[in-house]
């Protein structure tokens, strides 16, 4: 019987290794040389066969039929706006702020990733660049002013939160690095990182966009 990825889980070969994020156990799993393992299928679903399949079998994450496709992520972006000249803020923008920390806190007591994601907007490709960007410099400037502290995944959900509520967008992405391993996230749209240095970026493959 063939088996694919389950819902909710994603897949990235780096070398030759495969690495895997559950979305529903907020867990990550590599696989030494599994990238022989995993092959695309058309409409995005990747099919699993070989050694690595029992591994990933073991761990819970194959289904016995291909599951709904997901957005391929954006390659990694070339510039950042987290260094441009801070803007002025309004009462607004503060509200906005606030806000996205409520709407955080109440994510953050649910299981797994998907209620963090949640809290995200849906991705608008018509969404002005301009007006993320500048979206982007006001929540970097009132950030450290905002009472919720976190690492990546915290501080890109209240971004996409912040931004969701101005009426904009943008991609939330998911990347991993091996050896040693470590997973970072982050905001970006097009060429441009909303909440991070591109340099920091450069060793992450990315392996899930929301």
């Amino acid at each position: 019987m063939e088996s694919f990825l389950k819902d909710g889980v994603h897949a990235v070969v780096v070398g030759d290794d495969l690495a895997l994020i559950d979305l529903d156990a907020d867990a990550y799993l590599c696989l030494p040389g599994g990238a022989l393992s995993v092959h695309a299928e058309s409409g995005g679903a990747l099919r699993l066969s070989g050694p690595g399949e029992a591994a990933v079998a073991e761990a819970r994450l194959t289904a016995d039929r291909a599951g709904a496709p997901s957005r391929i992520p954006p390659p990694l972006p070339g510039k950042t706006v987290i260094h441009d000249a801070p803007p002025k803020v309004s009462l607004g923008q503060i509200l906005q702020g606030c806000g996205a920390v409520l709407d955080v806190r109440r994510a953050l007591r649910g299981t797994g990733l998907r209620p963090i994601l949640a809290v995200a907007p849906d991705r608008d490709d018509a969404v002005s660049a301009e007006a993320v960007a500048d979206a982007a410099r006001a929540f970097w400037r009132i950030a450290p002013w905002l009472p919720q502290e976190g690492e990546c995944l915290v501080r890109s959900a209240m971004l996409m939160s912040y931004l969701r509520r101005a009426g904009l967008s943008a991609d939330w992405v998911f990347g991993v690095r091996l050896w040693p391993f470590s997973a970072h996230c982050w905001v970006q749209l097009d060429d441009f990182c909303l909440n991070d240095d591109v340099e920091r970026l450069a060793a992450y493959t990315p392996i899930y966009c929301r």
